[in-house]
């Protein structure tokens, strides 16, 4: 049995892993719409981590030690797998679709995921039926900041859509492997629903 402390231990760690998880999502938007060779500094920065974690899983190196402990989830696959996931997903959108996509897809990932942790957290309530580990206080409050965000910037309908998608891909209920962490799996699902549907609105 999990004691309080051990509990409450927990939630910290994941509110500090979410609040970076804005933090960073924030820095990626504000940089696609700044600057989009931005990319490829981010790129040069997703190998560094890449290599950095291959280092760590051998021989733990100190400050990496450090902001693992204070960041990582426990039963991950592979160190850092939460920001190396979050980088190789926000690329993927970045690279391959249209700006407004990208973006998009970003503000799903970079607020959608910490605010129905928190939603979830606070308000708690009945959980989603094909998924036990998710309420459905958690999938509303994935849904709403970001579909004000996305229909500030961009057509309403894009901003349903993506929410609708990402809340979709983060409700899923997988097997926690590097491609279906929901870090990669909602930017590059909710990108190739969004780029979809526009496709469909200029046709028709």
């Amino acid at each position: 049995m999990v004691s309080r402390a051990e509990r409450t231990k927990g939630e910290n760690i994941s509110i500090r892993r979410k609040i970076f998880h804005m933090v960073l999502g924030t820095i990626f938007i504000l940089s696609m719409l700044a600057y989009g060779d931005l990319r490829w500094f981010f790129l040069l920065v997703l190998g560094l981590g890449i290599l950095l974690s291959f280092v760590q899983e051998k021989r733990p190196l100190p400050v990496i030690s450090w902001f693992l402990n204070r960041y990582d989830k426990e039963g991950d696959e592979v160190p850092g797998q939460g920001p190396l996931t979050f980088f190789l997903g926000s690329l993927i959108v970045w690279f391959i679709f249209p700006e407004d996509v990208a973006v998009i897809s970003m503000i799903v990932l970079a607020f959608g995921d910490p605010l129905a942790f928190l939603g979830g957290m606070m308000i708690g309530g009945p959980r989603l039926p094909w998924n036990g580990s998710k309420t459905f206080a958690g999938l509303i409050t994935f849904m709403l900041v970001p579909i004000l965000l996305i229909s500030f910037l961009y057509n309403p309908i894009y901003g349903a859509v993506a929410v609708v998608a990402g809340g979709v891909a983060e409700t899923l209920c997988l097997p926690e492997k590097v491609l279906t962490d929901d870090n990669f799996l909602v930017p590059v699902s909710t990108a190739v629903i969004v780029w979809l549907v526009s496709v469909l609105l200029t046709l028709f």
